[in-house]
């Protein structure tokens, strides 16, 4: 052993060509510390602070790591075939360690590592997240993940599946509703009253055929019909609507209700819910007024 610098009580220590076999170091303090190009096979320590060490181009094989703190440990370009990884985590509660106020242990990453044919078993994985992976072949309690997610991909959700079933592949119809037919008994008499309640001049709505009235309002659209085809010829005239049939919109419920009531609307029920509120046209249809 060579000291080959001395001040002010700091050495610089120098170990070249030399045999350690059976050396020992204790109580010792050192701030850096480097061996480069030594054989130190069975190197032990213990009660050491080796935090901020590196070791590069080592060979660690059968290495036995215990009761140790490694955390923010980085280990880059190793070879871990035949690792044996256990008892990870924080100290628990027995151990000389451990602390009432410890929390639970920082999440670890794992980033392009080959770990075929590895296992995990008694583990908490709970919040693990695995990206841009390779699964084949890998299984959690016995289940092919590969195969369940393929699965999933192709089928979708269980409930959106059983959603898809219930619903026809393929329909002709389209997706929203067209004009609500209004039965009426007197098309002119019931076309004076829409155009009034609703303020639309009445000689610009035209009767068509004898029968029909279309009023023009925003929205899907609302048709007075006499209904020939449909009861108009019998002597009550077509069947009126006895629950609400569509409703007419309102930014001001209360004005609007009474409003209705001016103009002679049978109102069958008071503003319900700060919502709606039920009327009859003159034909006794039964339809509604919401809030828009």
């Amino acid at each position: 052993m060579e000291i080959i610098d001395q001040r002010e009580n700091k050495q610089k220590v120098v170990v070249r060509n030399s045999s350690l076999t059976g050396a020992e170091f204790e109580n010792c303090r050192a701030e850096e510390v480097s061996f480069r190009n030594v054989s130190l096979p069975n190197f032990r320590v213990a009660c050491a602070d080796l935090s901020g060490a590196h070791f590069k181009d080592v060979n660690m094989s059968r290495t036995f790591i215990t009761d140790a703190n490694l955390s923010d440990l980085e280990i880059d370009g190793a070879q871990l075939g035949g690792a044996y990884i256990h008892n990870i985590g924080l100290p628990p509660k027995g151990h000389p360690a451990y602390r009432e106020d410890q929390g639970r242990q920082r999440p670890l990453r794992f980033e392009m590592c080959e770990l075929t044919g590895s296992t995990i078993s008694l583990s908490d994985l709970s919040g693990v997240r695995i990206e841009g992976c390779n699964i084949e072949g890998l299984t959690i309690d016995g289940i092919d993940v590969s195969a369940l997610l393929k699965r999933y991909r192709t089928e979708g959700q269980p409930e959106a599946k059983a959603n898809r079933e219930e619903q026809p592949r393929r329909t002709p119809l389209l997706k929203r509703t067209g004009a609500a037919f209004v039965p009426v008994s007197d098309i002119e008499k019931a076309r004076d009253w829409y155009c009034r309640i609703l303020g639309i001049p009445v000689e610009s709505v035209r009767i068509t055929n004898g029968h029909l009235c279309s009023i023009p309002v925003e929205g899907s659209g609302l048709i007075l019909d006499t209904m020939p085809m449909w009861g108009g010829k019998e002597p009550g005239g077509p069947p009126t609507f006895q629950t609400p049939g569509f409703m007419l919109l309102t930014d001001d419920l209360a004005a609007s209700y009474k409003y209705m009531k001016e103009q002679g609307a049978e109102l069958v029920t008071e503003i319900e819910y700060d919502h709606w509120f039920a009327f009859r046209d003159p034909d006794g249809n039964l339809l509604m007024v919401c809030k828009a």
